[in-house]
């Protein structure tokens, strides 16, 4: 917990002071919140249109509020910037009641356009979120831990085509 000064009195001296979260309380609560969040780690195929929406205008609300409560000008401020702005370009993609998501190409060899958003989304995402538990030596579950980027861990086995 930090202190945050509130005020200032006068007639010699006097502050008032608010403890307020700091960074690693902040970023724990937002990976404990995303560990819930089935939008970034579910199966694809079983994920409707206008849920994934709610659910990432959820995830950005939430996010707003975190942003309020780390300190400004620091690391996890603008990780969290990037992850809400990560939900807004999901949303913005979706269109009007998700219907740009509910076009589905009769080509076979097309992707649809949900699971490029899901895939980009998730992405900055892992990558957002494997920033904040470095950062603050934070835990994650293992259902999130899925779109974490690979560590380098010296196996080189998960990059296609490329083996030990």
């Amino acid at each position: 917990m930090a202190k945050r000064l509130t005020g200032i009195s006068t007639s010699f001296g006097g502050l008032q002071w608010e403890t307020v979260e700091g960074d690693k309380d902040v970023a724990r609560q937002a990976i404990i919140f995303l560990e819930d969040r089935r939008l970034l780690f579910g199966e694809r195929y079983v994920e409707d249109e206008m849920h994934c929406v709610t659910s990432a205008l959820q995830i950005r609300a939430f996010l707003t509020q975190q942003i309020e409560a780390a300190r400004p000008g620091k690391t996890l401020e603008g990780v969290l910037r990037s992850m809400r702005a990560a939900c807004r370009q999901f949303v913005d993609r979706a269109g009007p009641e998700a219907a740009n998501f509910r076009h589905r190409d009769p080509n076979p060899h097309t992707v649809d356009p949900l699971s490029l958003a899901l895939g980009d989304l998730r992405t900055v995402m892992g990558l957002a979120i494997a920033t904040m538990a470095e950062k603050f030596d934070l835990p994650v579950e293992e259902d999130l831990a899925a779109i974490l980027p690979p560590t380098d861990d010296g196996d080189s086995s998960w990059i296609p085509g490329f083996y030990e």
